[in-house]
């Protein structure tokens, strides 16, 4: 029996995260191995309900933001993730907890020590076993972003559609050049902290370089 791999996708705005999530899980099924999609927040009925939202404009404090991403979170963790895993699949997320960290802590400026105590109760104290960090400067991938959102499906598996094309909400792309610096410096110092989970790959590469990068990582975990 192939053994579970829990593989998180990150990085800033247009960094090209999705679509390299839909490439890796087309070559792992072109493999015959058992693969899920996921994305974060999403993969459930009430994740696609508050994504909706927090990908919107609507009025929000951090605190409450923080708070809603740790309920899409517990969501995916308890009927995505870990049903997932625990049958010996592979589990893809398109962002995971280390999002939270850079976006409501270093972005945000929320307390660290807050968002690591609620990433642990929400991921089932189940982390990832590899974090791909797609690294890009955020003037860069903002101008990617900008217009080029991903739709996905809307049935109640939350599985991605990564080539369909529709414009969700700019919460985040909209922020000052200065927020994503920070987010950037977030993750860059998460991957730093802990290089035996994380990789970093420059995102500013062509798409095909950044899929080799990402498949020679993978290859030496499955």
């Amino acid at each position: 029996m192939d053994k579970s791999l829990f593989i998180a996708f990150e990085g800033g705005e247009g960094a090209g995260k999705t679509t390299q999530a839909g490439l890796l899980h087309a070559a792992l099924q072109d493999l015959g191995r058992p693969a899920r999609l996921l994305r974060e927040p999403g993969g459930t009925v009430l994740g696609e309900y508050l994504r909706d939202y927090l990908k919107s404009a609507r009025p929000l404090t951090p605190e409450a933001e923080l708070l809603l991403f740790a309920a899409a979170r517990v969501e995916l963790a308890v009927n995505g993730i870990k049903p997932a895993l625990d049958a010996g699949g592979i589990v893809i997320a398109d962002r995971f907890a280390a999002s939270t960290v850079a976006y409501q802590g270093y972005g945000r400026g929320l307390d660290l020590g807050l968002i690591a105590a609620l990433n642990g109760f929400a991921t089932l104290g189940r982390p990832p076993d590899l974090i791909l960090l797609l690294d890009v400067a955020p003037a860069l991938g903002l101008g990617r972003a900008a217009g080029q959102q991903t739709a996905f499906d809307e049935n109640r598996f939350g599985e991605l559609t990564p080539l369909h094309r529709n414009a969700e909400g700019r919460r985040f792309e909209d922020l000052a050049l200065e927020f994503h610096e920070k987010v950037r410096q977030g993750f860059r110092a998460q991957a730093h902290s802990d290089p035996e989970r994380w990789a970093v790959i420059d995102a500013a590469l062509p798409i095909a370089a950044v899929q080799q990068q990402v498949w020679r990582k993978v290859k030496e975990r499955l």
